[in-house]
């Protein structure tokens, strides 16, 4: 039986572990038609480490079509500057990139996500998105926190608890 208690208390920390990794930073932006191409969609930038990983996923690209993406400085519109960081094309509706960058170094409300119609006519834009500044709360560095238990203690706890109850249940079930 102290077996079975052991894997539950594994079991938990593990749940309770996988619960904070799977709390990746992310972030998910629209991107808006730009010049009447029905081109639109979404980009979610996932941190992942001292990288940031752009998936677009993008509706009414023309069949077959390879359309340029890129992270440019400034934003959408009449502000938007050079290229900072390249994406893979869009084909099929989709892009995956890695970039070399933190997501907190790109989420500073100075840059957007655009695709361009092609390479051919690279100076088209089809669809763009802000990158919006990160939160000023995640910005804050962090505070300690109040009220409620860490994690590990109340794993703790309840393990103890439950091989206190075992015991007791076992000493009155032997002596009887």
């Amino acid at each position: 039986m102290l077996r079975k208690v052991a894997l539950l208390l594994a079991a938990i920390l593990a749940i309770a572990t996988l619960d904070v990794a799977a709390a990746a930073d992310s972030v998910t932006i629209n991107l808006d038609a730009l010049n009447a191409s029905g081109v639109s969609g979404t980009a979610v930038l996932t941190a992942t480490g001292n990288q940031t990983q752009v998936v677009l996923t993008v509706t009414g690209e023309p069949a077959g079509a390879s359309e340029p993406a890129h992270i440019h400085t400034g934003q959408c519109g009449a502000t938007l500057g050079g290229v900072k960081y390249p994406l893979k094309n869009v084909e099929s509706g989709t892009s995956t990139t890695v970039v070399d960058a933190t997501l907190a170094s790109i989420e500073t409300g100075g840059f957007a996500i655009n695709v361009h119609e092609s390479a051919a006519n690279i100076t088209k834009y089809v669809a763009c998105g802000n990158i919006p500044a990160m939160a000023a709360a995640a910005a804050a560095p962090a505070l300690p926190k109040t009220g409620g238990f860490p994690m590990t203690a109340v794993v703790l706890a309840a393990g103890t608890l439950l091989g206190a109850g075992y015991a007791h249940r076992r000493r009155s079930t032997t002596s009887h």
